[in-house]
């Protein structure tokens, strides 16, 4: 992902997170304005991620689709099968067919781009050349 993607993705979280202070002072049309501005960033933010680890820094975010048909909060964790491999826990948001997590997560420091991909695949790397190999058998 490029930087102009990245940043174009992340800039409604940050809109959000400095225009938070305020919002106490905030009365009448602007306060509504502000209100529909924060639907239309939520929906950049959240569009087209539905289960897709989305995140920033050690903040993670995730949408799914469930069946599950009641309303709760509880407590989640995470563990993303592509790199960077991270892992996190936080708070979930169950509502019917959908749950919404958000908590913190760190990066595995444990493996590099083709180590994660060989244990995604319960594979490992060999020291015996292909042509060693194919003469097993």
């Amino acid at each position: 992902m490029d930087l102009r993607i990245r940043v174009l993705g992340y800039a409604p979280l940050v809109l959000g997170a400095l225009v938070l202070p305020v919002l106490p002072f905030i009365r009448g049309w602007l306060l509504l304005a502000l209100a529909g501005a924060g639907i239309i960033c939520w929906w950049l933010v959240l569009r087209n991620t539905l289960d897709l680890v989305q995140g920033v820094g050690p903040v993670y975010w995730l949408t799914r689709q469930t069946t599950i048909k009641r309303i709760g909060l509880q407590a989640s964790f995470m563990r993303e099968t592509d790199y960077p491999w991270r892992t996190g826990r936080g708070v979930q948001v169950v509502v019917p067919y959908r749950t919404f997590q958000i908590g913190l997560c760190k990066p595995s420091e444990h493996y590099t781009k083709e180590e994660g991909l060989l244990h995604s695949l319960v594979g490992r790397s060999l020291s015996e050349k292909p042509e060693e190999i194919r003469e097993w058998h």
